[in-house]
């Protein structure tokens, strides 16, 4: 095996066992800390909230868009489609959305076509290639949400080590890392938010 593919197999596995333990802290069984019991009810209170309601259609949206991205059966391709998503998504989420008619966000069956020229990006078009942000006549809940991204970004990280071992050089290495910066921005808010949240059940515990 390549160096390059040593350093993402550790990468991916790492990410993944984060992955899974913040899925489970949603679950609504989970002790944090092996100590605040982090139930539906509290969770559903402590997300309860503009900013949090604004970060779940953001996961949704991301779930989404990288569940549709695991049809692509070619690695090199895939980890392309994952860069452009990246772009659109931090497009999306810093509210620098250009100006473009609504029947482009309609959901898509991705064809390996598509990721042939990754550099025509939103940024050159105007129109996002792989971020998809439907409409629900429904509200979302957060701790469900999470948890579909959480499924959604596990088999997209299986998926790049997933009989990878001959792409994997440099610049595939590079290109799998950039996908996961963005990840590990989400880890970090997420782990953020569970921290202020045990540490307010904790006060209350105490008075």
């Amino acid at each position: 095996m390549s160096t390059p593919f040593l350093i993402l197999d550790t990468l991916v596995q790492n990410r993944i066992k984060t992955l899974a333990h913040l899925q489970h802290m949603h679950s609504g069984t989970a002790f944090y800390l092996n100590s605040i019991r982090l139930t539906s009810d509290v969770l559903a209170q402590a997300y309860d909230n503009a900013v949090s309601a604004k970060r779940c259609w953001q996961y949704k949206y991301l779930g989404l868009s990288v569940g549709a991205l695991l049809v692509v059966m070619n690695p090199v391709e895939f980890v392309k489609a994952l860069n452009v998503l990246l772009l659109e998504y931090e497009n999306e989420t810093e509210a620098k959305r250009v100006l473009i008619s609504n029947n482009i966000f309609r959901r898509r069956q991705v064809h390996s076509q598509d990721l042939s020229n990754v550099s025509s990006t939103f940024l050159e078009t105007g129109v996002y290639q792989y971020l998809e942000t439907p409409d629900f006549p429904f509200e979302l809940e957060y701790s469900s949400v999470f948890m579909s991204l959480c499924d959604a970004l596990i088999a997209a990280y299986n998926k790049l080590i997933d009989g990878t071992e001959d792409v994997c050089g440099q610049a595939y290495l590079d290109a799998a890392r950039r996908f996961d910066s963005l990840i590990k921005k989400i880890i970090g808010i997420v782990f953020k938010d569970l921290e202020l949240l045990s540490l307010s059940l904790l006060v209350e515990e105490m008075k």
